[in-house]
């Protein structure tokens, strides 16, 4: 019989855990021939949904790119614990899947051993720990700081931005190494997540405790912080199972085992990944029992090991994927708000009007929503926000006798102007295609049409303006292209874009309205006044000097019109100052392109000085605090 054992399989956890494997191998896979494919390995995370969910009711506001996908997941956890047993744990998480089988592999080479005793018992403390960590820096920050450190999430996003290398190293290695040698060490020992189903298991004391800190916080005005709460509730989650290691109420579904039918032949025991004697008890109720089922697909005696009374071993895994998809469905009618912000007084908000949009991809984590929130509250009659990071989406609450419709939307939009160059030698005006364009409305969208014009050869520059659709200014010369072809060029399904050896492409569905475009001439110094100020400063007691003691030079200037070396011209400014007879800087723009112009006077400099100093290797700049620098000189005057 036991050699039979040894070919039974437990089919349906094995179906479910290979199925998270293969799609996670998918998501890793896929961007190496989908370069516009990104992988969110956290689009279903429970336990970012769990903190996300606390941040939310802390501050209305949830953590980082978490959406009411990842709640509804945590939440179907939560009660899948409640109702069931630790589901999640047991068919889905792929830490404890692959730990799991690390430690059944330290097992065949006899390196793989059971802490047991008081030791066991105490280091249980560390995920609580790790938990009340986690979820204090995530919700005070409305970040998620198991980013710093979790495995999971610092592996498949390949060292991400958010990860502490001095945490996730030990981290990872601890898991890793430590899961080969010691049983379910994970599981056991470091799971944050782990501490919070087990929290659940308590949910009774739980509740209790929760209901007495509301009663006292009232009665304290409110003054008693929320991790007190957090910290009590950890404490009582590491004692209860410490002291017990057992189920109280919740679970209600536990192996069973009929001593009728049972053989002792203790297989059951030998099978267990969490190393539970089961074959010396009649219904297991310890605290590491995950429901598995592996127990009762191991056992040679059919009847022996079931699921409470007589329910079938593939139940716990149709459970499962029953939860996941409710949580799916429910989660995908309905979605918290990443950050919902009223600043509007509670009578103005009764009356607020609404202005709803979706689609604006710059809506896309906590810290972009912050900022939109921060820009609204800049605009009169704006009286509060909403964002929703799952489908780009906002809710603007107005004052209507303040501002209209249009007016919030103007303020929602974000135009975009970029110069790319100027025209060909010896011509004097541009053209200047203006359109609609629809789809366009969000920054991002404008970023990709931007980089299509940049393509497009004989483009000069681009410009929009708020509109329903938005208008378009795209300045060109036409000796080079027409506004069929660019037309063409804004309606291409997809850019291509070379990042190093990586082709990236992007879907795209932009339209040219049908009506409304225009083609103009404009002089090449108009086309330049829309992109760049021109300069005009007056140092070193210009005020002073008479007319005819003054004389003008000048030189084109070319780097005028490049958008990088616009931050630069201050710096020059300070260094033709040193030049007690430089009194005068300008920068002026004329059909042939820029030039730049200084005023000195005829007694105390020269021109050949002039130019000198502008080739100088240094800029020598004075900066506002009363110290001297030099830097190096980016402009190449001949």
């Amino acid at each position: 019989m036991a050699g039979m054992s040894k070919k039974r399989v437990n089919f349906f956890r094995g179906v479910l855990q290979w199925t998270i494997i293969a799609l996670l191998a998918y998501m890793v896979v896929r961007p190496w021939f989908d370069k516009g494919y990104y992988a969110d390995f956290e689009a279903y995370c429970p336990f970012g949904g769990m903190q996300a969910l606390m941040s939310y009711l802390n501050s209305h506001s949830l953590a980082c790119s978490m959406t009411t996908v990842q709640i509804g997941l945590g939440i179907a956890l939560i009660a899948g614990v409640l109702l069931f047993a630790k589901l999640f744990c047991s068919f889905i998480c792929p830490i404890g899947t692959f730990t799991e089988w690390l430690g059944s592999l330290g097992r065949r080479v006899k390196l793989n051993f059971t802490i047991k005793g008081t030791a066991d018992r105490v280091l249980r403390v560390i995920k609580y720990a790790l938990l009340f960590i986690t979820v204090y820096f995530s919700v005070s920050s409305s970040e998620l700081f198991c980013r710093t450190f979790d495995p999971y999430y610092v592996l498949f996003s390949g060292f991400g931005g958010d990860t502490v290398m001095w945490y996730a190293i030990p981290a990872i290695l601890l898991t890793i190494v430590g899961s080969f040698f010691i049983r379910q060490l994970w599981c056991k020992y470091l799971c944050p997540l782990g501490a919070i189903t087990n929290i659940a298991i308590y949910a009774l004391p739980a509740s209790a405790l929760a209901l007495l800190f509301v009663i006292i916080n009232r009665f304290a005005g409110g003054l008693i912080q929320w991790y007190w709460l957090l910290a009590a509730i950890c404490l009582m989650g590491f004692i209860l199972e410490s002291t017990t290691l057992r189920f109280l109420i919740f679970p209600p579904i536990r192996i069973t085992r009929h001593p009728e039918i049972c053989t002792n032949c203790r297989i059951c025991d030998k099978k267990c990944p969490m190393a539970l004697n089961i074959s010396t008890i009649d219904k297991v109720q310890h605290i590491d029992c995950h429901l598995c089922t592996d127990c009762v697909a191991k056992c040679p005696e059919k009847g022996a090991l079931t699921v409470n009374k007589r329910w079938p071993r593939w139940l716990p895994a149709l459970i499962t994927v029953v939860l996941i998809a409710a949580a799916l469905f429910f989660s995908n009618r309905y979605e918290i708000p990443t950050i919902s912000e009223h600043w509007g007084s509670p009578e103005l908000m009764k009356t607020a009007s609404v202005v709803e949009m979706s689609g604006l991809k710059n809506i896309k984590c906590f810290g972009s929503s912050r900022s939109f929130a921060n820009h609204m509250k800049e605009v009169d009659g704006v009286l509060g926000v909403e964002t929703f990071v799952r489908h780009h989406g906002i809710k603007v609450y107005y004052d209507k006798s303040v501002i209209d419709e249009q007016g919030v939307k103007k303020a929602v939009f974000s135009p975009v102007s970029e110069f790319f160059g100027l025209p060909g030698p010896g011509r004097k005006s541009v053209w200047v295609y203006s359109v609609g364009i629809d789809k366009c409305f969000d920054p991002n969208d404008q970023y990709y049409l931007m980089a299509l014009l940049y393509q497009h050869e004989g483009i000069l520059g681009f410009q929009t303006h708020y509109g329903e659709p938005v208008e378009a200014a795209i300045y060109f010369d036409r000796q080079v292209t027409d506004p069929e072809k660019i037309k063409l060029t804004i309606e291409q399904s997809e850019l291509v874009q070379n990042n190093g050896d990586n082709i990236i492409k992007t879907p795209l569905n932009f339209k040219v309205a049908k009506t409304g475009s225009r083609l103009d001439s404009i002089a090449v110094s108009d086309m330049l006044k829309k992109f760049f100020e021109e300069t005009d400063i007056t140092f070193n007691f210009y005020e002073k000097y008479r007319p005819e003691q003054l004389e003008t030079w000048e030189r084109p200037f070319i780097q005028a019109s490049f958008p990088e070396m616009q931050d630069w011209i201050p710096y020059l400014i300070s260094h033709t100052s040193n030049d007690d007879g430089i009194v005068r800087f300008s920068i002026v723009f004329t059909d042939s392109g820029p030039v730049l112009r200084l005023v000195f006077v005829k007694t105390m400099t020269t021109p050949d000085k002039l130019l000198a100093l502008l080739q100088e290797k240094d800029l020598k700049v004075h900066f506002p605090d009363g110290h001297i620098e030099s830097v190096k000189n980016p402009f190449a005057i001949k």
